[in-house]
């Protein structure tokens, strides 16, 4: 790659500088997670713990009942509360929040956002000073992959220039948040327990309703108020009007909706899979008493979710390339509607 140098001394002294702001900003992630469970422990007694959310955490394994192996293996992936502050909100149902509530799906962001800094400000820094160690120069080939077949490859040099860093910005953040989801847990709760934020769709929609302002913001700017009456092909009979005119509307709607549930679901998906296979592994042994040939059913149900993590390894990078492919392709047609 043009602008790095080769010279083994500029690369040892680089790497160090990389692994020094590698740890600092993941010890600075750590002291905000364990200062917000500490928070937990010693705030509102009222406030939802994670001690709330597992009732069974106080019962052996085999004191569970069969139907309770896997709720406790979901329930990992289920969102809840760890610190709140703030008068308290109704929310429906007679149950109320604090104003300013923070879930378990917040502070992994931050760690993404954290991971992102100490990685790519090495490869800005690449760029000025002209050395840049192997791991800098992948990342560099990463944003020129998403630069050249993602951006320019839909929306051209030109055009898709401006485009660039929002896309780079979007693909990495949904693939810091998946691959930290592949990292396993040490315990049970927050912070030993790791959480995939884009498992949820409160992330997927938000990120897709960042999409979808676009969609409406560029094509309105592009097109005036002519966006609205192109969404109808041209030369359709007049009764035909309103109808296509409401199904075009739906669809504009409908490709952020598809978005969310998308990348959602197969982030999920795969966590429950894994999950679900642990939690054979105890239905087993239950049923077996304990014996020693629940060794036997134990090593197929391993096998499957070790298969199945491999799988959704792969699915981490493939729905973020999805994501931010999609979202490009969408904002392009709704810039330029006659293709």
């Amino acid at each position: 790659m043009m602008g790095v140098s080769d010279n083994p001394r500029d690369r040892a002294t680089h790497q160090p500088m990389f692994a020094t702001r590698l740890l600092v900003t993941l010890w600075l992630c750590l002291l905000v997670m364990v200062g917000t469970g500490q928070a937990v422990a010693q705030g509102d007694p009222h406030a939802a713990t994670p001690d709330a959310h597992a009732p069974h955490a106080a019962q052996h394994t085999l004191e569970m009942n069969s139907s309770e192996f896997f709720a406790h293996q979901f329930s990992h992936s289920v969102p809840y509360m760890i610190f709140e502050l703030g008068p308290k909100v109704d929310i429906g149902k007679g149950k109320q929040v604090g104003a300013f509530s923070l879930y378990n799906v917040q502070p992994w962001q931050w760690v993404c956002l954290g991971l992102m800094l100490a990685v790519f400000l090495p490869v800005l820094g690449s760029f000025k000073s002209g050395r840049a160690g192997w791991f800098t120069r992948v990342m560099r080939g990463f944003c020129l992959w998403v630069r050249d077949e993602m951006v320019y490859s839909v929306m051209g040099k030109e055009e898709g220039r401006a485009f660039v860093p929002l896309f780079l910005f979007m693909f990495f953040f949904v693939a810091f948040q998946n691959v930290i989801g592949l990292v396993p847990s040490v315990g049970h709760h927050f912070p030993a327990a790791i959480y995939t934020a884009t498992g949820t769709p409160f992330v997927t929609g938000a990120l897709a309703i960042v999409t979808l302002g676009l969609m409406l913001g560029l094509g309105i700017k592009k097109n005036g108020i002519a966006f609205f009456k192109n969404l109808v092909p041209h030369g359709l009979p007049a009764p035909l009007v309103p109808i296509m005119f409401l199904i075009e509307l739906i669809s504009l709607f409908v490709k952020p909706f598809a978005l969310t549930i998308r990348l959602f679901a197969n982030m999920l998906a795969g966590h429950l899979v894994i999950a679900s296979a642990i939690a054979l592994i105890f239905l087993f042994t239950k049923m077996q008493g304990g014996a020693i040939t629940s060794y036997l059913t134990a090593l197929p149900c391993f096998g499957m979710a070790v298969f199945i993590y491999i799988i959704e390894a792969f699915v981490t990078l493939l729905q973020a390339y999805i994501f931010t492919f999609l979202s490009i392709n969408f904002i392009y047609q709704s810039m330029h509607q006659e293709h």
